[in-house]
């Protein structure tokens, strides 16, 4: 085998993989090569190389102790133990804290007869050996200290190893008795209209959203992320580019409904002033949300009800503000780099628009715990306080509408939904730079939905780093985003398994995909299921791998189907294989065009535009796939040719039948709405993100047609068991 190839398999990054129309394609070995480089590895001459196969092929037998074991079987617990031959240990002492704090411990004795393999390296031999535990783990994070007694070679030595005991699957929602099939709406929050809001849809309308949608029979709400963006750069405003996936977006947080609005003239004052008023109409009145408008407007409220805060409540210790300050004790550091980010990116970009980007910051501002940064948080104090001000009033606000879908009897509530990475340019990344590989970018291989390939700019987790740290990050990352859902769904779930990742200055087309630890990162997402009582949903569209099917399938993670990608005959033929009960049914995504913009091609327009199309050929190939399926859909449907009413309701009917579990629709395709929210493979060159729905929502619930669909696909789901 090539040195370069046999690398690459030593490092995780794949030489090939199967399209997503069946063919294999190979990594061309100058992509591997790029993509190595990127990840840190010197392959500037046959020296070098041959010293990282050396180092890989060791570091497998340096640990003695694996620092993590995630398991599903108990008992007996099954610890493997490596050591070199010259200084193996027989005699070992072991203590086990459960995450309940009980307590066991023992002492083992291994034998000859007990070495399970052995391995030369250079000159040194290495054997393994298992050391069995009878002891039964509830599901759980539990800590192992294993203690090998001294030797004539070797002192005594203490290792640790975080063990991870997770359930068998993922919760489901027969767990909690409910039997029907159920539905609900998946919004864009951003883009509501309300009589109230400020230009962007808000907590307060999504609270306000629960009771009409409960009472037509909805179970959820589906969301985008509400991953926390960028109030200094209002601009970034896609919910899958976040600033960090741990905390909430605070320009959703309606700031005239906190208690200290209420106490506080000026902030009262200022916001009936006639000059106020008039902004907020015109961000209310806008097509799309004018994200530097609203977040201007927000910002001068915010700043007058923080003022308020700290000389009120954080001056005069009152409850409230020790409820703030017991917020801030229980969150972990992850808030306060976020906070600190936040207002150091923000008065840096004002300086340089360079400096978006925290690698491009001066270097004592690039370390989250240098004492430059501590000095800049003393410094600013105020506006970092204010940040963490404003998550906890999102956090409080998001609760709110949690427990408003308990009180209305919703049988999951909020289904809530991750990105499958941080952006580049991150609060995440910079408070954390070790656990992502920094100089590879995240995104997806061509396909259907985008004939040139995607990069997402996110970064993928370091496999390495995740588990030297016991799977830590990815166990935060899932557990906030499971605090007020009822359902996740993970964006690319493939991401689990296998992250299609290109080298800084390529395009989508000359990536790779680089393996993640799916087994394990499965098991975890079970267990914080379970915990949470969160139903999980992944997101398994475009180049699909076997082993992720097998996993979703063992795990219970539901499937992602979508109606508009399954316009073949034969996923009529096979319905209920097509739209299997471990799923979640969709009409459209917001990725695809809606129901009208489809039916009348106003996204291969668009495509055309844009010049998204790599060449004529797969334009002219799309566009006969489009007539295609619309005479499909108008023979299986019954739909008369052009009358996009019928099919909105025809389509989302017959989605209603279906075995899936969960349905989710858009008010925007019930509403007849022609523009896309997003179209994938652009950023500046469409106007993503931004689209409002044409009605406040209000209206939009009461009218004849709306009400009239929702009401069938209730009654549709309700009556499948």
């Amino acid at each position: 085998m090539e040195p370069i190839k046999q690398l690459a398999a030593l490092a995780g990054l794949q030489d090939r993989y199967i399209h997503a129309q069946g063919h294999t394609e190979h990594i061309a070995l100058a992509d591997q090569h790029a993509i190595l480089t990127a990840m840190g590895y010197d392959l500037t001459s046959a020296e070098a190389i041959a010293g990282h196969i050396r180092e890989l092929q060791h570091k497998p037998w340096a640990e003695v102790v694996a620092p993590v074991q995630v398991i599903t079987a108990q008992p007996p617990l099954t610890v493997r133990v490596q050591q070199p031959v010259a200084s193996a240990c027989s005699g070992w002492q072991w203590r086990l804290v459960t995450e309940q704090q009980q307590e066991y411990s023992g002492q083992l004795q291994v034998a000859t007869s007990d070495i399970i393999e052995r391995k030369q390296l250079n000159d040194k031999e290495y054997l393994a050996f298992n050391l069995l535990i009878n002891v039964e783990l509830p599901p759980g994070y539990h800590q192992l200290t294993l203690t090998a007694e001294a030797t004539a070679s070797a002192p005594e030595q203490q290792y640790q190893q975080q063990l991870i005991v997770s359930p068998s699957r993922c919760f489901q929602l027969q767990d909690q008795a409910v039997l029907h099939n159920t539905k609900g709406p998946a919004i864009q929050l951003y883009a509501l209209r309300s009589s109230r809001n400020w230009g962007i849809g808000d907590f307060v309308d999504l609270k306000n959203l629960v009771a009409p949608l409960a009472e037509l029979g909805n179970d959820f709400i589906g969301l985008n992320p509400l991953h926390a963006l960028y109030p200094g750069l209002p601009q970034d405003c896609s919910p899958y580019s976040p600033n960090s996936r741990l905390w909430l977006n605070t320009l959703y947080v309606a700031l005239e409904h906190s208690p200290e609005f209420a106490e506080c003239q000026a902030a009262k004052q200022l916001y009936a002033s006639q000059p106020f008023q008039s902004r907020l109409q015109r961000c209310r009145a806008a097509a799309d949300v004018d994200y530097h408008a609203v977040s201007t407007l927000k910002a001068e409220i915010a700043g007058l009800l923080y003022q308020h805060f700290k000389q009120h409540h954080l001056s005069s210790d009152s409850e409230r503000a020790r409820q703030f300050q017991q917020f801030i004790a229980q969150s972990d550091s992850s808030l306060l780099d976020l906070a600190r980010y936040q207002v150091l990116q923000t008065v840096l970009f004002k300086r340089d628009m360079q400096m978006a980007c925290w690698q491009n910051f001066p270097p004592e501002y690039q370390q989250p715990h240098s004492d430059a940064v501590k000095q800049f948080a003393e410094e600013h104090r105020d506006a970092i306080d204010q940040q963490l001000y404003l998550q906890w009033l999102a956090q409080q606000q998001l609760a709110d509408v949690k427990k408003q879908c308990q009180q209305q009897g919703m049988a999951i509530g909020l289904y809530c939904d991750v990105a499958v990475g941080a952006n580049s340019n991150s609060a995440e990344s910079w408070g954390a730079p070790e656990d992502f590989l920094m100089q590879l970018s995240v995104g997806a291989p061509p396909d259907i939905m985008a004939p040139k390939g995607q990069n997402w700019g996110l970064l993928a987790y370091n496999p390495d780093t995740l588990r030297q740290k016991a799977y830590q990050p990815f166990i935060q990352l899932i557990r906030a985003n499971m605090r007020y859902a009822g359902a996740l769904r993970l964006d690319h779930v493939m991401a689990l398994l296998r992250l299609w990742c290109c080298p800084p200055g390529a395009d989508a087309t000359a990536g790779g995909y680089i393996s993640m630890p799916a087994n394990e990162l499965f098991a975890i997402m079970a267990l914080e299921s379970q915990r949470n009582h969160c139903v999980v949903i992944g997101e398994d569209l475009g180049t699909v791998p076997a082993e992720i099917s097998a996993l979703m399938a063992t795990y219970q993670v539901m499937s992602y189907r979508v109606f508009m990608l399954e316009q073949k005959a034969g996923s009529y033929q096979h319905r209920d294989q097509t739209y299997p009960a471990l799923s979640l049914a969709t009409v459209t995504t917001h990725d695809m065009p809606t129901l009208v913009g489809y039916w009348h091609e106003h996204d291969l327009a668009l495509r055309h535009k844009l010049d998204l199309f790599p060449s004529a050929e797969i334009a002219a190939n799309l566009e006969q796939l489009r007539k295609d399926e619309k005479q499909l859909l108008c023979q299986q449907l019954q739909l008369e040719h052009g009358n996009v009413r019928q099919l909105v309701t025809n389509s989302h009917l017959y989605l209603a039948a279906t075995p899936a579990r969960l349905m989710a629709y858009q008010l925007e395709d019930l509403m007849l709405v022609a523009t896309p929210v997003n179209i994938p493979g652009t950023s500046t060159e469409y106007p993503n993100w931004r689209r409002k729905l044409p009605l406040d929502f209000e209206q939009a619930l009461q009218q004849s047609d709306v009400r009239q669909l929702i009401t069938a696909m209730a009654e549709q789901r309700q009556s499948k068991h």
